[in-house]
């Protein structure tokens, strides 16, 4: 028996391990190993390899920051000196050279020598010796090295040293040599390539001939264009981009622009004027009346008509309001011809220009025509590795591999790489006879062998006809949020509800409509990556879907997840009326939201069907049309997306009453624009039931420990030798894919929130149907005898107010939501207050006078 050793086995005791057949026999060895760790001796040795350890006094004053800077400094003034330097010697070089060649240290240092280079003496000798004695036009590398290494060393850029240092040696020879053959070869009489050059062409020249020097030059050239050929793509890439904004925005200004002549030419045919009134409209005073201008019109015909006055009378504003406020009962949220409107937003109000609307179509973003969409500087570039896995590490894994599988005397016809952002997918092709059974026992062999975290087995490939081995990179890459948003496959993206998620192994851009899939679950042990997950999707639909498009409905039992988003009350944000919080919080809250989604659902059901409709995108495309009516309950329906950070929390706290409602709509909303993501960190099967799986076809999962966990989010194995860090699963209708997924960090979301918030916004966010819990109260209620004590107080109030809402009556008796929706029904049983109409208030049916005539009746 081999003997065991005693650190490895005190190793195996602080994991958890245990040997069978060593455990005891070694147990005092073990004792005396540590009380051998006490002596003196030992700790002598201990300290001495701690002192040993310690950067030395030469390294730490090397890496002082403060020394660093001051060389930084030092590097970047010689360079900008050199500069100038060699500048002025390019025009008076020759009248200094006889100077410069027998120029001594007195000399440079002495007022004797007048030389005509701007730097002087000193100057003179540092630009000869650049140009002449060294690398000639390759000086200039030299120069721009410095720079950028100064700039380094002080914090202003950030820079590969080694990389750096390469390039710039390759490009400042590779000049020299092919700017010195051309000199050599015309008979220049000043060395392009320095002397550098003029030697090394020389000697080619004399050895291989002219050929020899022509080819050295060209095979030169070569390596300069491959080692700068990525920052060449890189440059020409951003000039394609903004040369494609600038085409852009040339063309919606253009077509603005003709949106307005058009505009202002039907209003001219429209309402055309007599002399006298023009003229009685002109001198009419134009400091009470606001104006209306129109920007940027270059045809010189709109020239004499950019300001358009509105008439002051008293008669017109009172038909501008009676129009404002049938339009306004009708749901089309627009203004009345010439009439300002008001939007409202962090309790300022803001006059709008409006524009006469397009009657044949009816535009949901014109409210808030004025919102922008965010912008891609507001999230962070992470630098981009291509090469993140190396030509040699990509050969050695082939290799063990393939030796691993001969091993077993499993033979392969083919292996390729495929290099991905976290993980390398190798494909493999076994020879004719090989079972793949025989392949996938042996995850854990190749994955000793190749010394990975953890490898994942996919055998076969779906639709390829290989075995791929998927092996984790030892330097994975970020996926920014950012370059998954700019990427084209998200622009141009037609899906309804858009999530770019991140990366797959072979670097394409995965996006995914939630529209199809069309509930999602996304689960994952703590910390590897759920709440990123979610930020990310997030911010997908903010840079594609318009406030008027797309309500959140948002579930924080942790209280500091969604914590960031609250600022989108007045844009995205769906709640009940009498919620104070935009972001929910209690979980009695959410199944009270839980249950008046229900009625939002069946709500849109009704409308759906009376519009003889199956879809919310036929419905609305039929309200947008005008060819519904207003006046009947129809309005433009937005999406509704519903996030629940942590399941596993109101499953525990509410059970049933939770999981009842989310089957429900589940089940039912996603004809209606109601889509759920759900998000736990214990993915159990008393988590995640039957019900929830069988409603969620779309599943994300990250790293979670056991196989048991894996299988009840996919059904199958492979969550559970993902690495972690955003390394994710998705599973839409069966087809699994392996992800990295986009990176947002905080700042990156507070940004994306502050810019939504800092523009224009509805008065109010989008209001839930109100609900009533069951329980007998409507019959109780119907006898107006037995009315709560505060009736006759509460109606006075809403009367007064003009308010008529459950919350209000919250806040101003401190009463609970139950009691104060018991007394608005009794108010709308008496005839006082209109019935509820979901996202709207209710309106008031009486004045003062006829509630007293009122109540003494009742009473």
């Amino acid at each position: 028996m081999p003997p065991y050793n005693i650190s490895s086995y005190n190793t195996d005791i602080l994991h958890g391990r245990s040997s069978s057949t060593a455990e005891e026999p070694l147990k005092g060895a073990a004792t005396l190993e540590a009380e051998a760790d006490d002596t003196p001796a030992t700790k002598s040795r201990k300290k001495k390899a701690a002192v040993a350890k310690e950067p030395s006094r030469f390294v730490k004053f090397f890496t002082d920051k403060r020394l660093q800077g001051a060389i930084g400094l030092l590097l970047i003034l010689c360079a900008v000196y050199a500069l100038i330097a060699s500048i002025s010697f390019l025009s008076h070089g020759a009248d200094d050279q006889s100077m410069v060649d027998h120029m001594t240290i007195e000399q440079m240092t002495g007022h004797t020598t007048e030389v005509r280079n701007i730097g002087g003496p000193v100057g003179a000798w540092v630009a000869d010796t650049l140009f002449n004695q060294w690398f000639g036009y390759g000086a200039f590398v030299v120069i721009a090295y410095m720079v950028l290494v100064g700039l380094a060393l002080i914090k202003v850029r950030k820079c590969n040293f080694w990389a750096l240092t390469f390039r710039s040696l390759v490009l400042t020879i590779s000049l020299s040599i092919v700017l010195g053959f051309a000199a050599f070869e015309l008979g220049a009489m000043t060395y392009w390539g320095g002397y550098h050059g003029y030697a090394v062409n020389a000697l080619l020249t004399a050895a291989c001939g002219d050929l020899g020097a022509v080819i050295v030059s060209i095979l030169l050239i070569g390596i300069v264009c491959y080692v700068y050929l990525n920052d060449l793509i890189t440059v020409y890439n951003a000039y394609q981009r903004r040369m494609e904004i600038r085409r852009e925005k040339q063309r919606l200004k253009e077509e603005q622009e003709a949106e307005i002549q058009q505009q202002v030419a039907k209003e001219m045919e429209s309402d055309p004027m007599t002399p006298s009134e023009q003229h009685e409209q002109e001198t009419t005073d134009m400091s009470d009346t606001p104006d209306l201008t129109f920007q940027d019109i270059e045809d010189e015909t709109l020239s004499e008509t950019d300001e358009f006055v509105k008439s002051d009378t008293e008669d017109t504003k009172a038909e501008e309001v009676t129009e404002t406020e049938e339009i306004a009962a009708s749901g089309e949220k627009t203004t009345a011809e010439g009439g300002p409107a008001f939007l409202v937003q962090k309790g300022t109000i803001e006059q709008a220009e409006t524009i006469e609307p397009d009657l044949t179509t009816f535009d949901p973003r014109a409210e808030l025509s004025r919102y922008k969409f965010p912008t891609l500087d507001l999230l962070k570039e992470y630098p981009v590795h291509t090469n993140t896995v190396d030509i040699t590490e990509q050969e050695e894994n082939k290799e063990r591999i393939v030796r691993t599988l001969q091993e077993y005397q499993i033979a392969i016809s083919k292996i390729e790489a495929t290099v991905g952002p976290t993980v390398t997918l190798f494909e493999i092709i076994p020879a004719e006879g090989v079972r793949i059974a025989k392949i996938k026992r042996l995850e854990d062999d190749i994955a000793l062998k190749l010394k990975a975290l953890g490898i994942r087995i996919i055998a076969p490939i779906p639709g390829r006809g290989t075995i791929g081995i998927e092996v984790p990179n030892k330097a994975p890459q970020i996926v920014s949020m950012r370059e998954m948003i700019a990427s084209r496959k998200f622009q141009e993206s037609k899906a309804a509800l858009p999530m770019a998620l991140g990366a797959t192994i072979t670097n394409e851009v995965f996006v995914a409509d939630l529209t199809k899939m069309p509930h999602l679950l996304v689960a994952g042990a703590t910390g590897q990556g759920k709440s990123v997950g979610l930020n990310a999707i997030i911010a997908s639909l903010l840079y594609k879907k318009h406030p008027s498009e797309l309500k959140f409905v948002l579930v924080d039992p942790k209280m500091v997840e969604f914590s960031l988003y609250s600022k989108l009350e007045k844009h995205y944000i769906a709640k009940l009326p009498e919620e104070e919080e935009s972001i929910i919080t209690d979980t009695s809250r959410v199944i009270t939201t839980l249950n008046s989604l229900c009625l939002e659902m069946d709500q849109r059901y009704a409308l759906l069907k009376d519009a003889r409709c199956r879809s919310l995108a036929e419905y609305n495309a039929k309200f947008t049309a005008r060819r519904l009516n207003p006046e009947k309950g129809h309005r433009f329906l937005p999406y509704i997306v519903m996030i629940v950070d942590e399941f596993a929390d109101l499953i525990m706290t509410a059970g049933k009453e939770v999981e009842t409602p989310i089957a429900r709509i589940a089940q039912k909303a996603r004809a209606v624009g109601m889509h759920m993501i759900i998000a736990t960190q214990r993915p159990s099967t008393n988590v995640i039931t039957g019900i929830i799986k069988a409603n969620f076809p779309g599943r994300v999962a990250f790293r979670v420990q056991q196989m048991v966990d894996s299988r009840t989010i996919l059904d199958r194995t492979g969550a559970n030798q993902l690495i972690g860090k955003g390394d994710m699963l998705i599973s839409i209708n069966g087809e699994m894919t392996r992800v990295q997924c986009a990176f947002i960090d905080t700042p990156e979301v507070e940004a994306l929130v502050d810019w939504v918030d800092s523009q224009i916004g509805y008065d109010h966010p989008y209001y839930l149907p109100e609900y009533v819990p069951e329980g007998g109260d409507a019959e109780a209620l119907a006898n107006m005898t037995d009315r709560d004590v505060l009736f006759e107080e509460a109606a006075r109030a809403v009367v007064d107010s003009g308010n008529a809402s459950t919350s209000s009556l919250q806040r101003r008796y401190g009463i609970g939501y139950n009691r104060a929706g018991k007394i608005m029904d009794q108010l709308e049983e008496a005839g006082i207050v209109g019935p509820s109409q979901g996202g709207k208030a209710r309106s008031i049916l009486v004045d003062q006078m006829g509630l007293e005539d009122l109540l003494h009746g009742i009473g």
